[in-house]
């Protein structure tokens, strides 16, 4: 015999063994694999190919694409409300003598400008009944105001029989 010839049953192997290795390779192939759809695309995405059937077995149908997914819009920040500079205080600053038993009335003076200091201001009273008063907003009274709020302050005593009074100062 011819050493190059082949047997029918050397034939039969080899034909089944390639027909089977390529049945098993193309359904391993990727191209039988789902596709996903382009990021956020709108469905149009295929599957891929089935794949042909060989001797006589059917062959396998493609799946669909899957659709990515579409992306969030982020959520729109809030406005921080706005703090209230001396610029938007009225010069000079409303002040309120809170009401008490002397039986009189003192106003007091405070530029709006003062509010930026960083040092304790000390303001002199309208003079009532011959006397005066001292009033002192310290470096927080004066960042509460500025901040939109307000402080009450007692006044130093009266040289004449030492009564105190009480001043409201806000920035409006």
């Amino acid at each position: 015999m011819d050493s190059k010839a082949m047997t029918r049953k050397d034939f039969i192997t080899l034909t089944f063994t390639l027909i089977g290795s390529g049945v098993a390779l193309d359904a391993c192939s990727s191209s039988n694999n789902n596709t996903t759809g382009t990021a956020g695309t709108t469905g149009t995405s295929t599957g891929a190919a089935g794949t042909t059937g060989v001797g006589g077995h059917a062959g396998t149908t493609g799946a669909g694409g899957t659709t990515g997914s579409a992306g969030t819009t982020g959520t729109a920040g809030t406005t921080g409300a706005g703090g209230t500079g001396a610029s938007a205080c009225a010069d000079p600053l409303p002040e309120m003598q809170l009401t008490d038993t002397t039986g009189h009335m003192h106003t007091v003076s405070v530029p709006a400008s003062t509010l930026s200091s960083a040092t304790p201001q000390t303001f002199n009273t309208s003079v009532t009944l011959a006397h005066m008063h001292m009033v002192t907003l310290a470096v927080v009274d004066l960042a509460a105001i500025k901040a939109g709020g307000s402080a009450t302050v007692t006044s130093t005593p009266s040289p004449v029989d030492g009564h105190m009074h009480m001043f409201k100062v806000s920035c409006t």
